[in-house]
């Protein structure tokens, strides 16, 4: 038998947490942690990433994404690599080269619900990662001339003019 070695009336047990989903919508986000880990069949590798809500009522709620990052499909691996790159990017380092750069970084994002399925229940997701204004100013194109554009202004109609007048 192994003792606890701590008197227990002193721990206080805390509720447990909440990993339901939030309601989805756009989001203030941070990266707490993140891991390499093997694919379930050993055959690649992605990036498990733990982010948490910064901002507004659901500061402190935390959500996981995985970005597949060598995958013998070549859409998962481009998808997540493309994912990847993107967080990089909303967080204002486009150029970040390990997760340790990007770790603690607040950045903005849509977040979603997906359906849960294989036994696992409804989680959020990251629909998109959204662009500082700093950053898309420095990443967006240039137009190389204006548009322009035409108005034509219609003056006022004599009362009568029209069949329903």
């Amino acid at each position: 038998m192994t003792k606890f070695g701590f008197d227990t009336s002193e721990v206080e047990v805390s509720a447990p947490a909440d990993y339901s989903p939030f309601p989805k919508g756009e989001y203030q986000l941070h990266a707490l942690e993140a891991e390499e880990k093997d694919t379930s069949k050993k055959n690649g590798t992605y990036i498990k990433v733990k982010f948490e809500v910064v901002s507004g009522p659901h500061t402190g709620r935390l959500m996981w994404v995985n970005f597949n990052i060598n995958n013998p499909s070549d859409a998962a691996q481009r998808i997540g690599r493309q994912q990847l790159v993107a967080w990089a990017t909303a967080c204002g380092k486009p150029d970040a080269t390990d997760t340790d750069t990007l770790l603690g970084k607040s950045f903005l994002a849509n977040v979603d619900i997906q359906k849960g399925s294989d036994g696992y229940e409804d989680s959020n997701t990251i629909k998109s990662y959204l662009m500082s204004k700093k950053a898309s100013a420095t990443s967006a194109p240039k137009p190389t001339e204006k548009p322009t554009t035409q108005v034509e202004v219609v003056s006022e109609t004599p009362k009568g003019a029209n069949p329903w007048d």
